[in-house]
């Protein structure tokens, strides 16, 4: 056998007694890559095998109805001589999976939520309004009869970001956003249950409309009455029914 580097590679001949040489080529490896690939096979390997992992995996679908509150928004209609904004519906999913003998669960939790229309109207601005708000959170969730096969009651909180939207594509409200929760579930089947929820979503931050993509606004953000900028921070309380699907059968 003989080895010879050329150009950034090996050439490998392997010589057989009556028969023609093997030539092997063989590109030369980066050490960076190769200290990389090595310490993500070795992170790996201090993993539990999938089959260790105890939980199951879960979709929370629910709709239902949205009470808001925009305290700045609803003063300033009052000032146009609108109406405050009504009640709206809204759509939610979860992803999540249970931990610690299921009495803790995880969430990755997205809503949109559609609110009645109406136009802005003032000194400054005009635009007719379709305001939607979406929700995007991880949520941390215990609950409370673990052991129980038919009812499984339990509360969460968790923490994302919240957007509302005055019109598609602008006047945006967007802040971290924080969420409280409890859920009611009545199991129907081993991978199924029928569940009642209330989730209150709080912005945490007081910021502006902003109006980048508004044609018929001459600034960057949305004016009231007074030609400030209108700010504002969401809350609201949601009441939706949904289902759950367990996506792996309960342990024995």
């Amino acid at each position: 056998m003989k080895v010879h580097s050329v150009s950034g590679a090996f050439i490998i001949t392997l010589d057989f007694a009556g028969r023609s040489p093997i030539i092997l080529h063989m590109k030369a490896v980066n050490v960076s890559r190769l200290r990389a690939a090595l310490a993500i096979l070795f992170l790996l390997g201090l993993c539990p095998p999938l089959h260790a992992v105890s939980g199951r995996f879960f979709v929370h679908l629910d709709g239902g109805a949205s009470f808001l509150a925009l305290s700045s928004l609803n003063d300033e209609l009052a000032a146009q001589g609108q109406d405050e904004l009504g009640a709206g519906y809204g759509l939610g999913i979860s992803l999540g999976h249970t931990l610690m003998e299921e009495r803790w669960s995880l969430e990755l939790h997205f809503a949109v939520t559609f609110y009645p229309s109406f136009d802005y109207e003032n000194e400054y601005e005009y635009f007719p309004s379709e305001m939607k708000h979406y929700s995007f959170a991880l949520v941390a969730r215990h609950n409370f009869l673990s052991e129980s096969e038919r009812y499984h009651p339990s509360l969460g909180a968790g923490i994302g970001y919240g957007q509302t939207n005055l019109v598609a594509g602008g006047g945006k409200l967007a802040a971290a956003e924080g969420i409280l929760t409890g859920r009611f579930g009545v199991s129907v089947r081993s991978n199924l249950e029928i569940a009642l929820e209330c989730t209150y979503y709080a912005g945490l931050q007081t910021k502006e409309f902003r109006a980048p993509f508004l044609e018929n606004v001459n600034t960057d953000v949305v004016l009231d009455s007074a030609g400030k900028a209108l700010e504002d921070r969401f809350r609201s309380l949601d009441a939706r029914l949904g289902l759950t699907v367990w996506l792996k059968p309960p342990t024995q």
